[in-house]
């Protein structure tokens, strides 16, 4: 039988490589979904109220963005990051960014052609790294039973 410390080992070496980016409380929930057997779900649809465009922290290689001379560097060598600008920091001290393609309707310009973290938004790895939903936005979270778990459990009662 495994030790719990071999038991959290694993989970953390599986949580840092998949989900990047972790705060010590989203990692406390990712166990606790784990132990109860759930996982989150993105449930809703896009408002189109063009919140997630403002005020929003953006991730490199390395973590999220404090530095703006790391932002420099990434505009360097993927200039569609360009279209980003700094606003702030929050209390955490990473840097806000808001797109500049977004219109004031809510909607981006070159909607299309979005960039990758834009049409994978919200992604159920926010909320391990502490990152929120604005309220205003059409998406929620939800903790969920997978359905391979309970289609097992369905299974078992027939046999």
């Amino acid at each position: 039988m495994k030790s719990l410390y071999d038991t959290c080992k694993g989970h953390i070496i599986y949580f840092v490589t998949k989900i990047g980016n972790v705060s010590l409380s989203g990692f406390l929930y990712y166990l606790q979904l784990r132990l109860s057997g759930k996982t989150i779900m993105v449930t809703g649809s896009c408002n189109g109220c063009g919140t997630c465009c403002r005020s929003i922290s953006l991730e490199s290689e390395g973590g999220w963005l404090r530095s703006e001379k790391k932002f420099r560097r990434i505009v360097e060598d993927f200039p569609k990051y360009s279209r980003f600008e700094i606003t702030g920091r929050d209390e955490q001290g990473f840097l806000l960014f808001n797109c500049t393609w977004v219109t004031p309707e809510g909607i981006c310009r070159d909607y299309e052609n979005r960039l990758p973290l834009c049409s994978a938004f919200p992604e159920a790895s926010l909320v391990f790294a502490g990152g929120k939903i604005p309220s205003n936005c059409g998406y929620s979270f939800s903790e969920v039973v997978p359905f391979d778990k309970v289609l097992k459990n369905e299974m078992k009662k027939i046999r």
